[in-house]
């Protein structure tokens, strides 16, 4: 334990100012993200499996410390994509990797995150104030939100980008010089060709659901709306399979990084990749199963 706080008190005092910063800000941001999207995904299986509970979880979605937090977690969703289309970009020619740009490629990823951040921070504080504060927000529409037809396209756009990155990655098979793919290759490969279609799937989901609809209009027949589209079930599906398994993987990364003890850095592998199979198989069965009328 005390090499471990060692660790990681030493990569916070190291003075590599904006590369530095990105970095870290890169592994909190991610961080964030993977346990709230555990989170989520629990939660939102609970319309398949205990239906009746879904309202209590919506209702802590609903409570002002968890609504200042998908604030915040927006925020966190936007600067993690396009640092990380940075480092994806960065990564296909090492070359530019440049010190001298560090500075502005961090500040030109700030400046960018809070420009796309803000206009929904205001729209999701509004509804906080109205809801939490005031509590004077208008009565809710009695029509539920209609998810039209074409949102069928979700499938085609979904099943081209899986096959996309699958192909990618399977067109890669031997490294320079011969040097065959081993298990952190492949997952390098799948956290950088994974990485390109969260931004979209992520960034859609979060502006359709915490910013367009909001926490307050979501309830069982919204997400039944929403299911009986077979192309939103696919694009959750995507982004269930792409996000978890891209989060817990870059956890595996910061285990590595800071346990340097072999036992527990092999107990710890085994528990996140116990927890990505059972969440992972508990949100795409709620998918499937779309919600339960019991």
């Amino acid at each position: 334990m005390a090499t471990l706080i060692s660790t990681f008190w030493e990569g916070i005092r190291y003075r590599g100012r904006e590369s530095q910063w990105a970095f870290i800000f890169h592994r909190i941001s991610g961080l964030a993200v993977l346990a709230f999207l555990a989170l989520h995904i629990v939660d939102t299986a609970t319309v398949y499996f205990f239906p009746a509970l879904y309202a209590d979880a919506i209702g802590l979605y609903r409570s002002t410390p968890f609504m200042l937090g998908e604030i915040g977690l927006m925020a966190a969703v936007i600067y993690h994509g396009l640092n990380g289309y940075k480092i994806i970009y960065l990564d296909q020619q090492p070359a530019r990797w440049r010190p001298a740009a560090e500075a502005r490629w961090f500040w030109g990823i700030v400046i960018t995150s809070v420009v796309l951040w803000l206009p929904g921070a205001i729209i999701m504080g509004r509804s906080l104030y109205l809801h939490n504060f005031c509590r004077c927000a208008p009565a809710a529409a009695a029509a539920l939100p209609v998810f039209p037809a074409w949102a069928n396209g979700a499938i085609v756009v979904s099943l081209i980008a899986a096959i996309v990155v699958v192909a990618r990655m399977a067109a890669i098979r031997v490294g320079p010089g011969g040097v065959r793919r081993n298990f952190d290759t492949w997952m390098w490969l799948f956290m950088r060709w994974s990485g390109v279609l969260l931004v979209p799937l992520a960034w859609v989901h979060v502006l359709i659901n915490d910013v367009i609809f909001g926490v307050h209009a979501i309830d069982l027949n919204y997400v039944a709306l929403r299911w009986a589209t077979l192309g939103w079930r696919v694009y959750d599906m995507a982004l269930l399979a792409f996000t978890f398994a891209h989060g817990v993987n870059g956890l595996r990364y910061v285990v590595t990084d800071y346990v340097h003890d072999a036992g527990l850095k092999k107990a710890l592998n085994w528990a996140m990749l116990a927890g990505w199979v059972i969440i992972t198989a508990i949100g795409a069965v709620a998918i499937i199963g779309g919600v339960s009328a019991k």
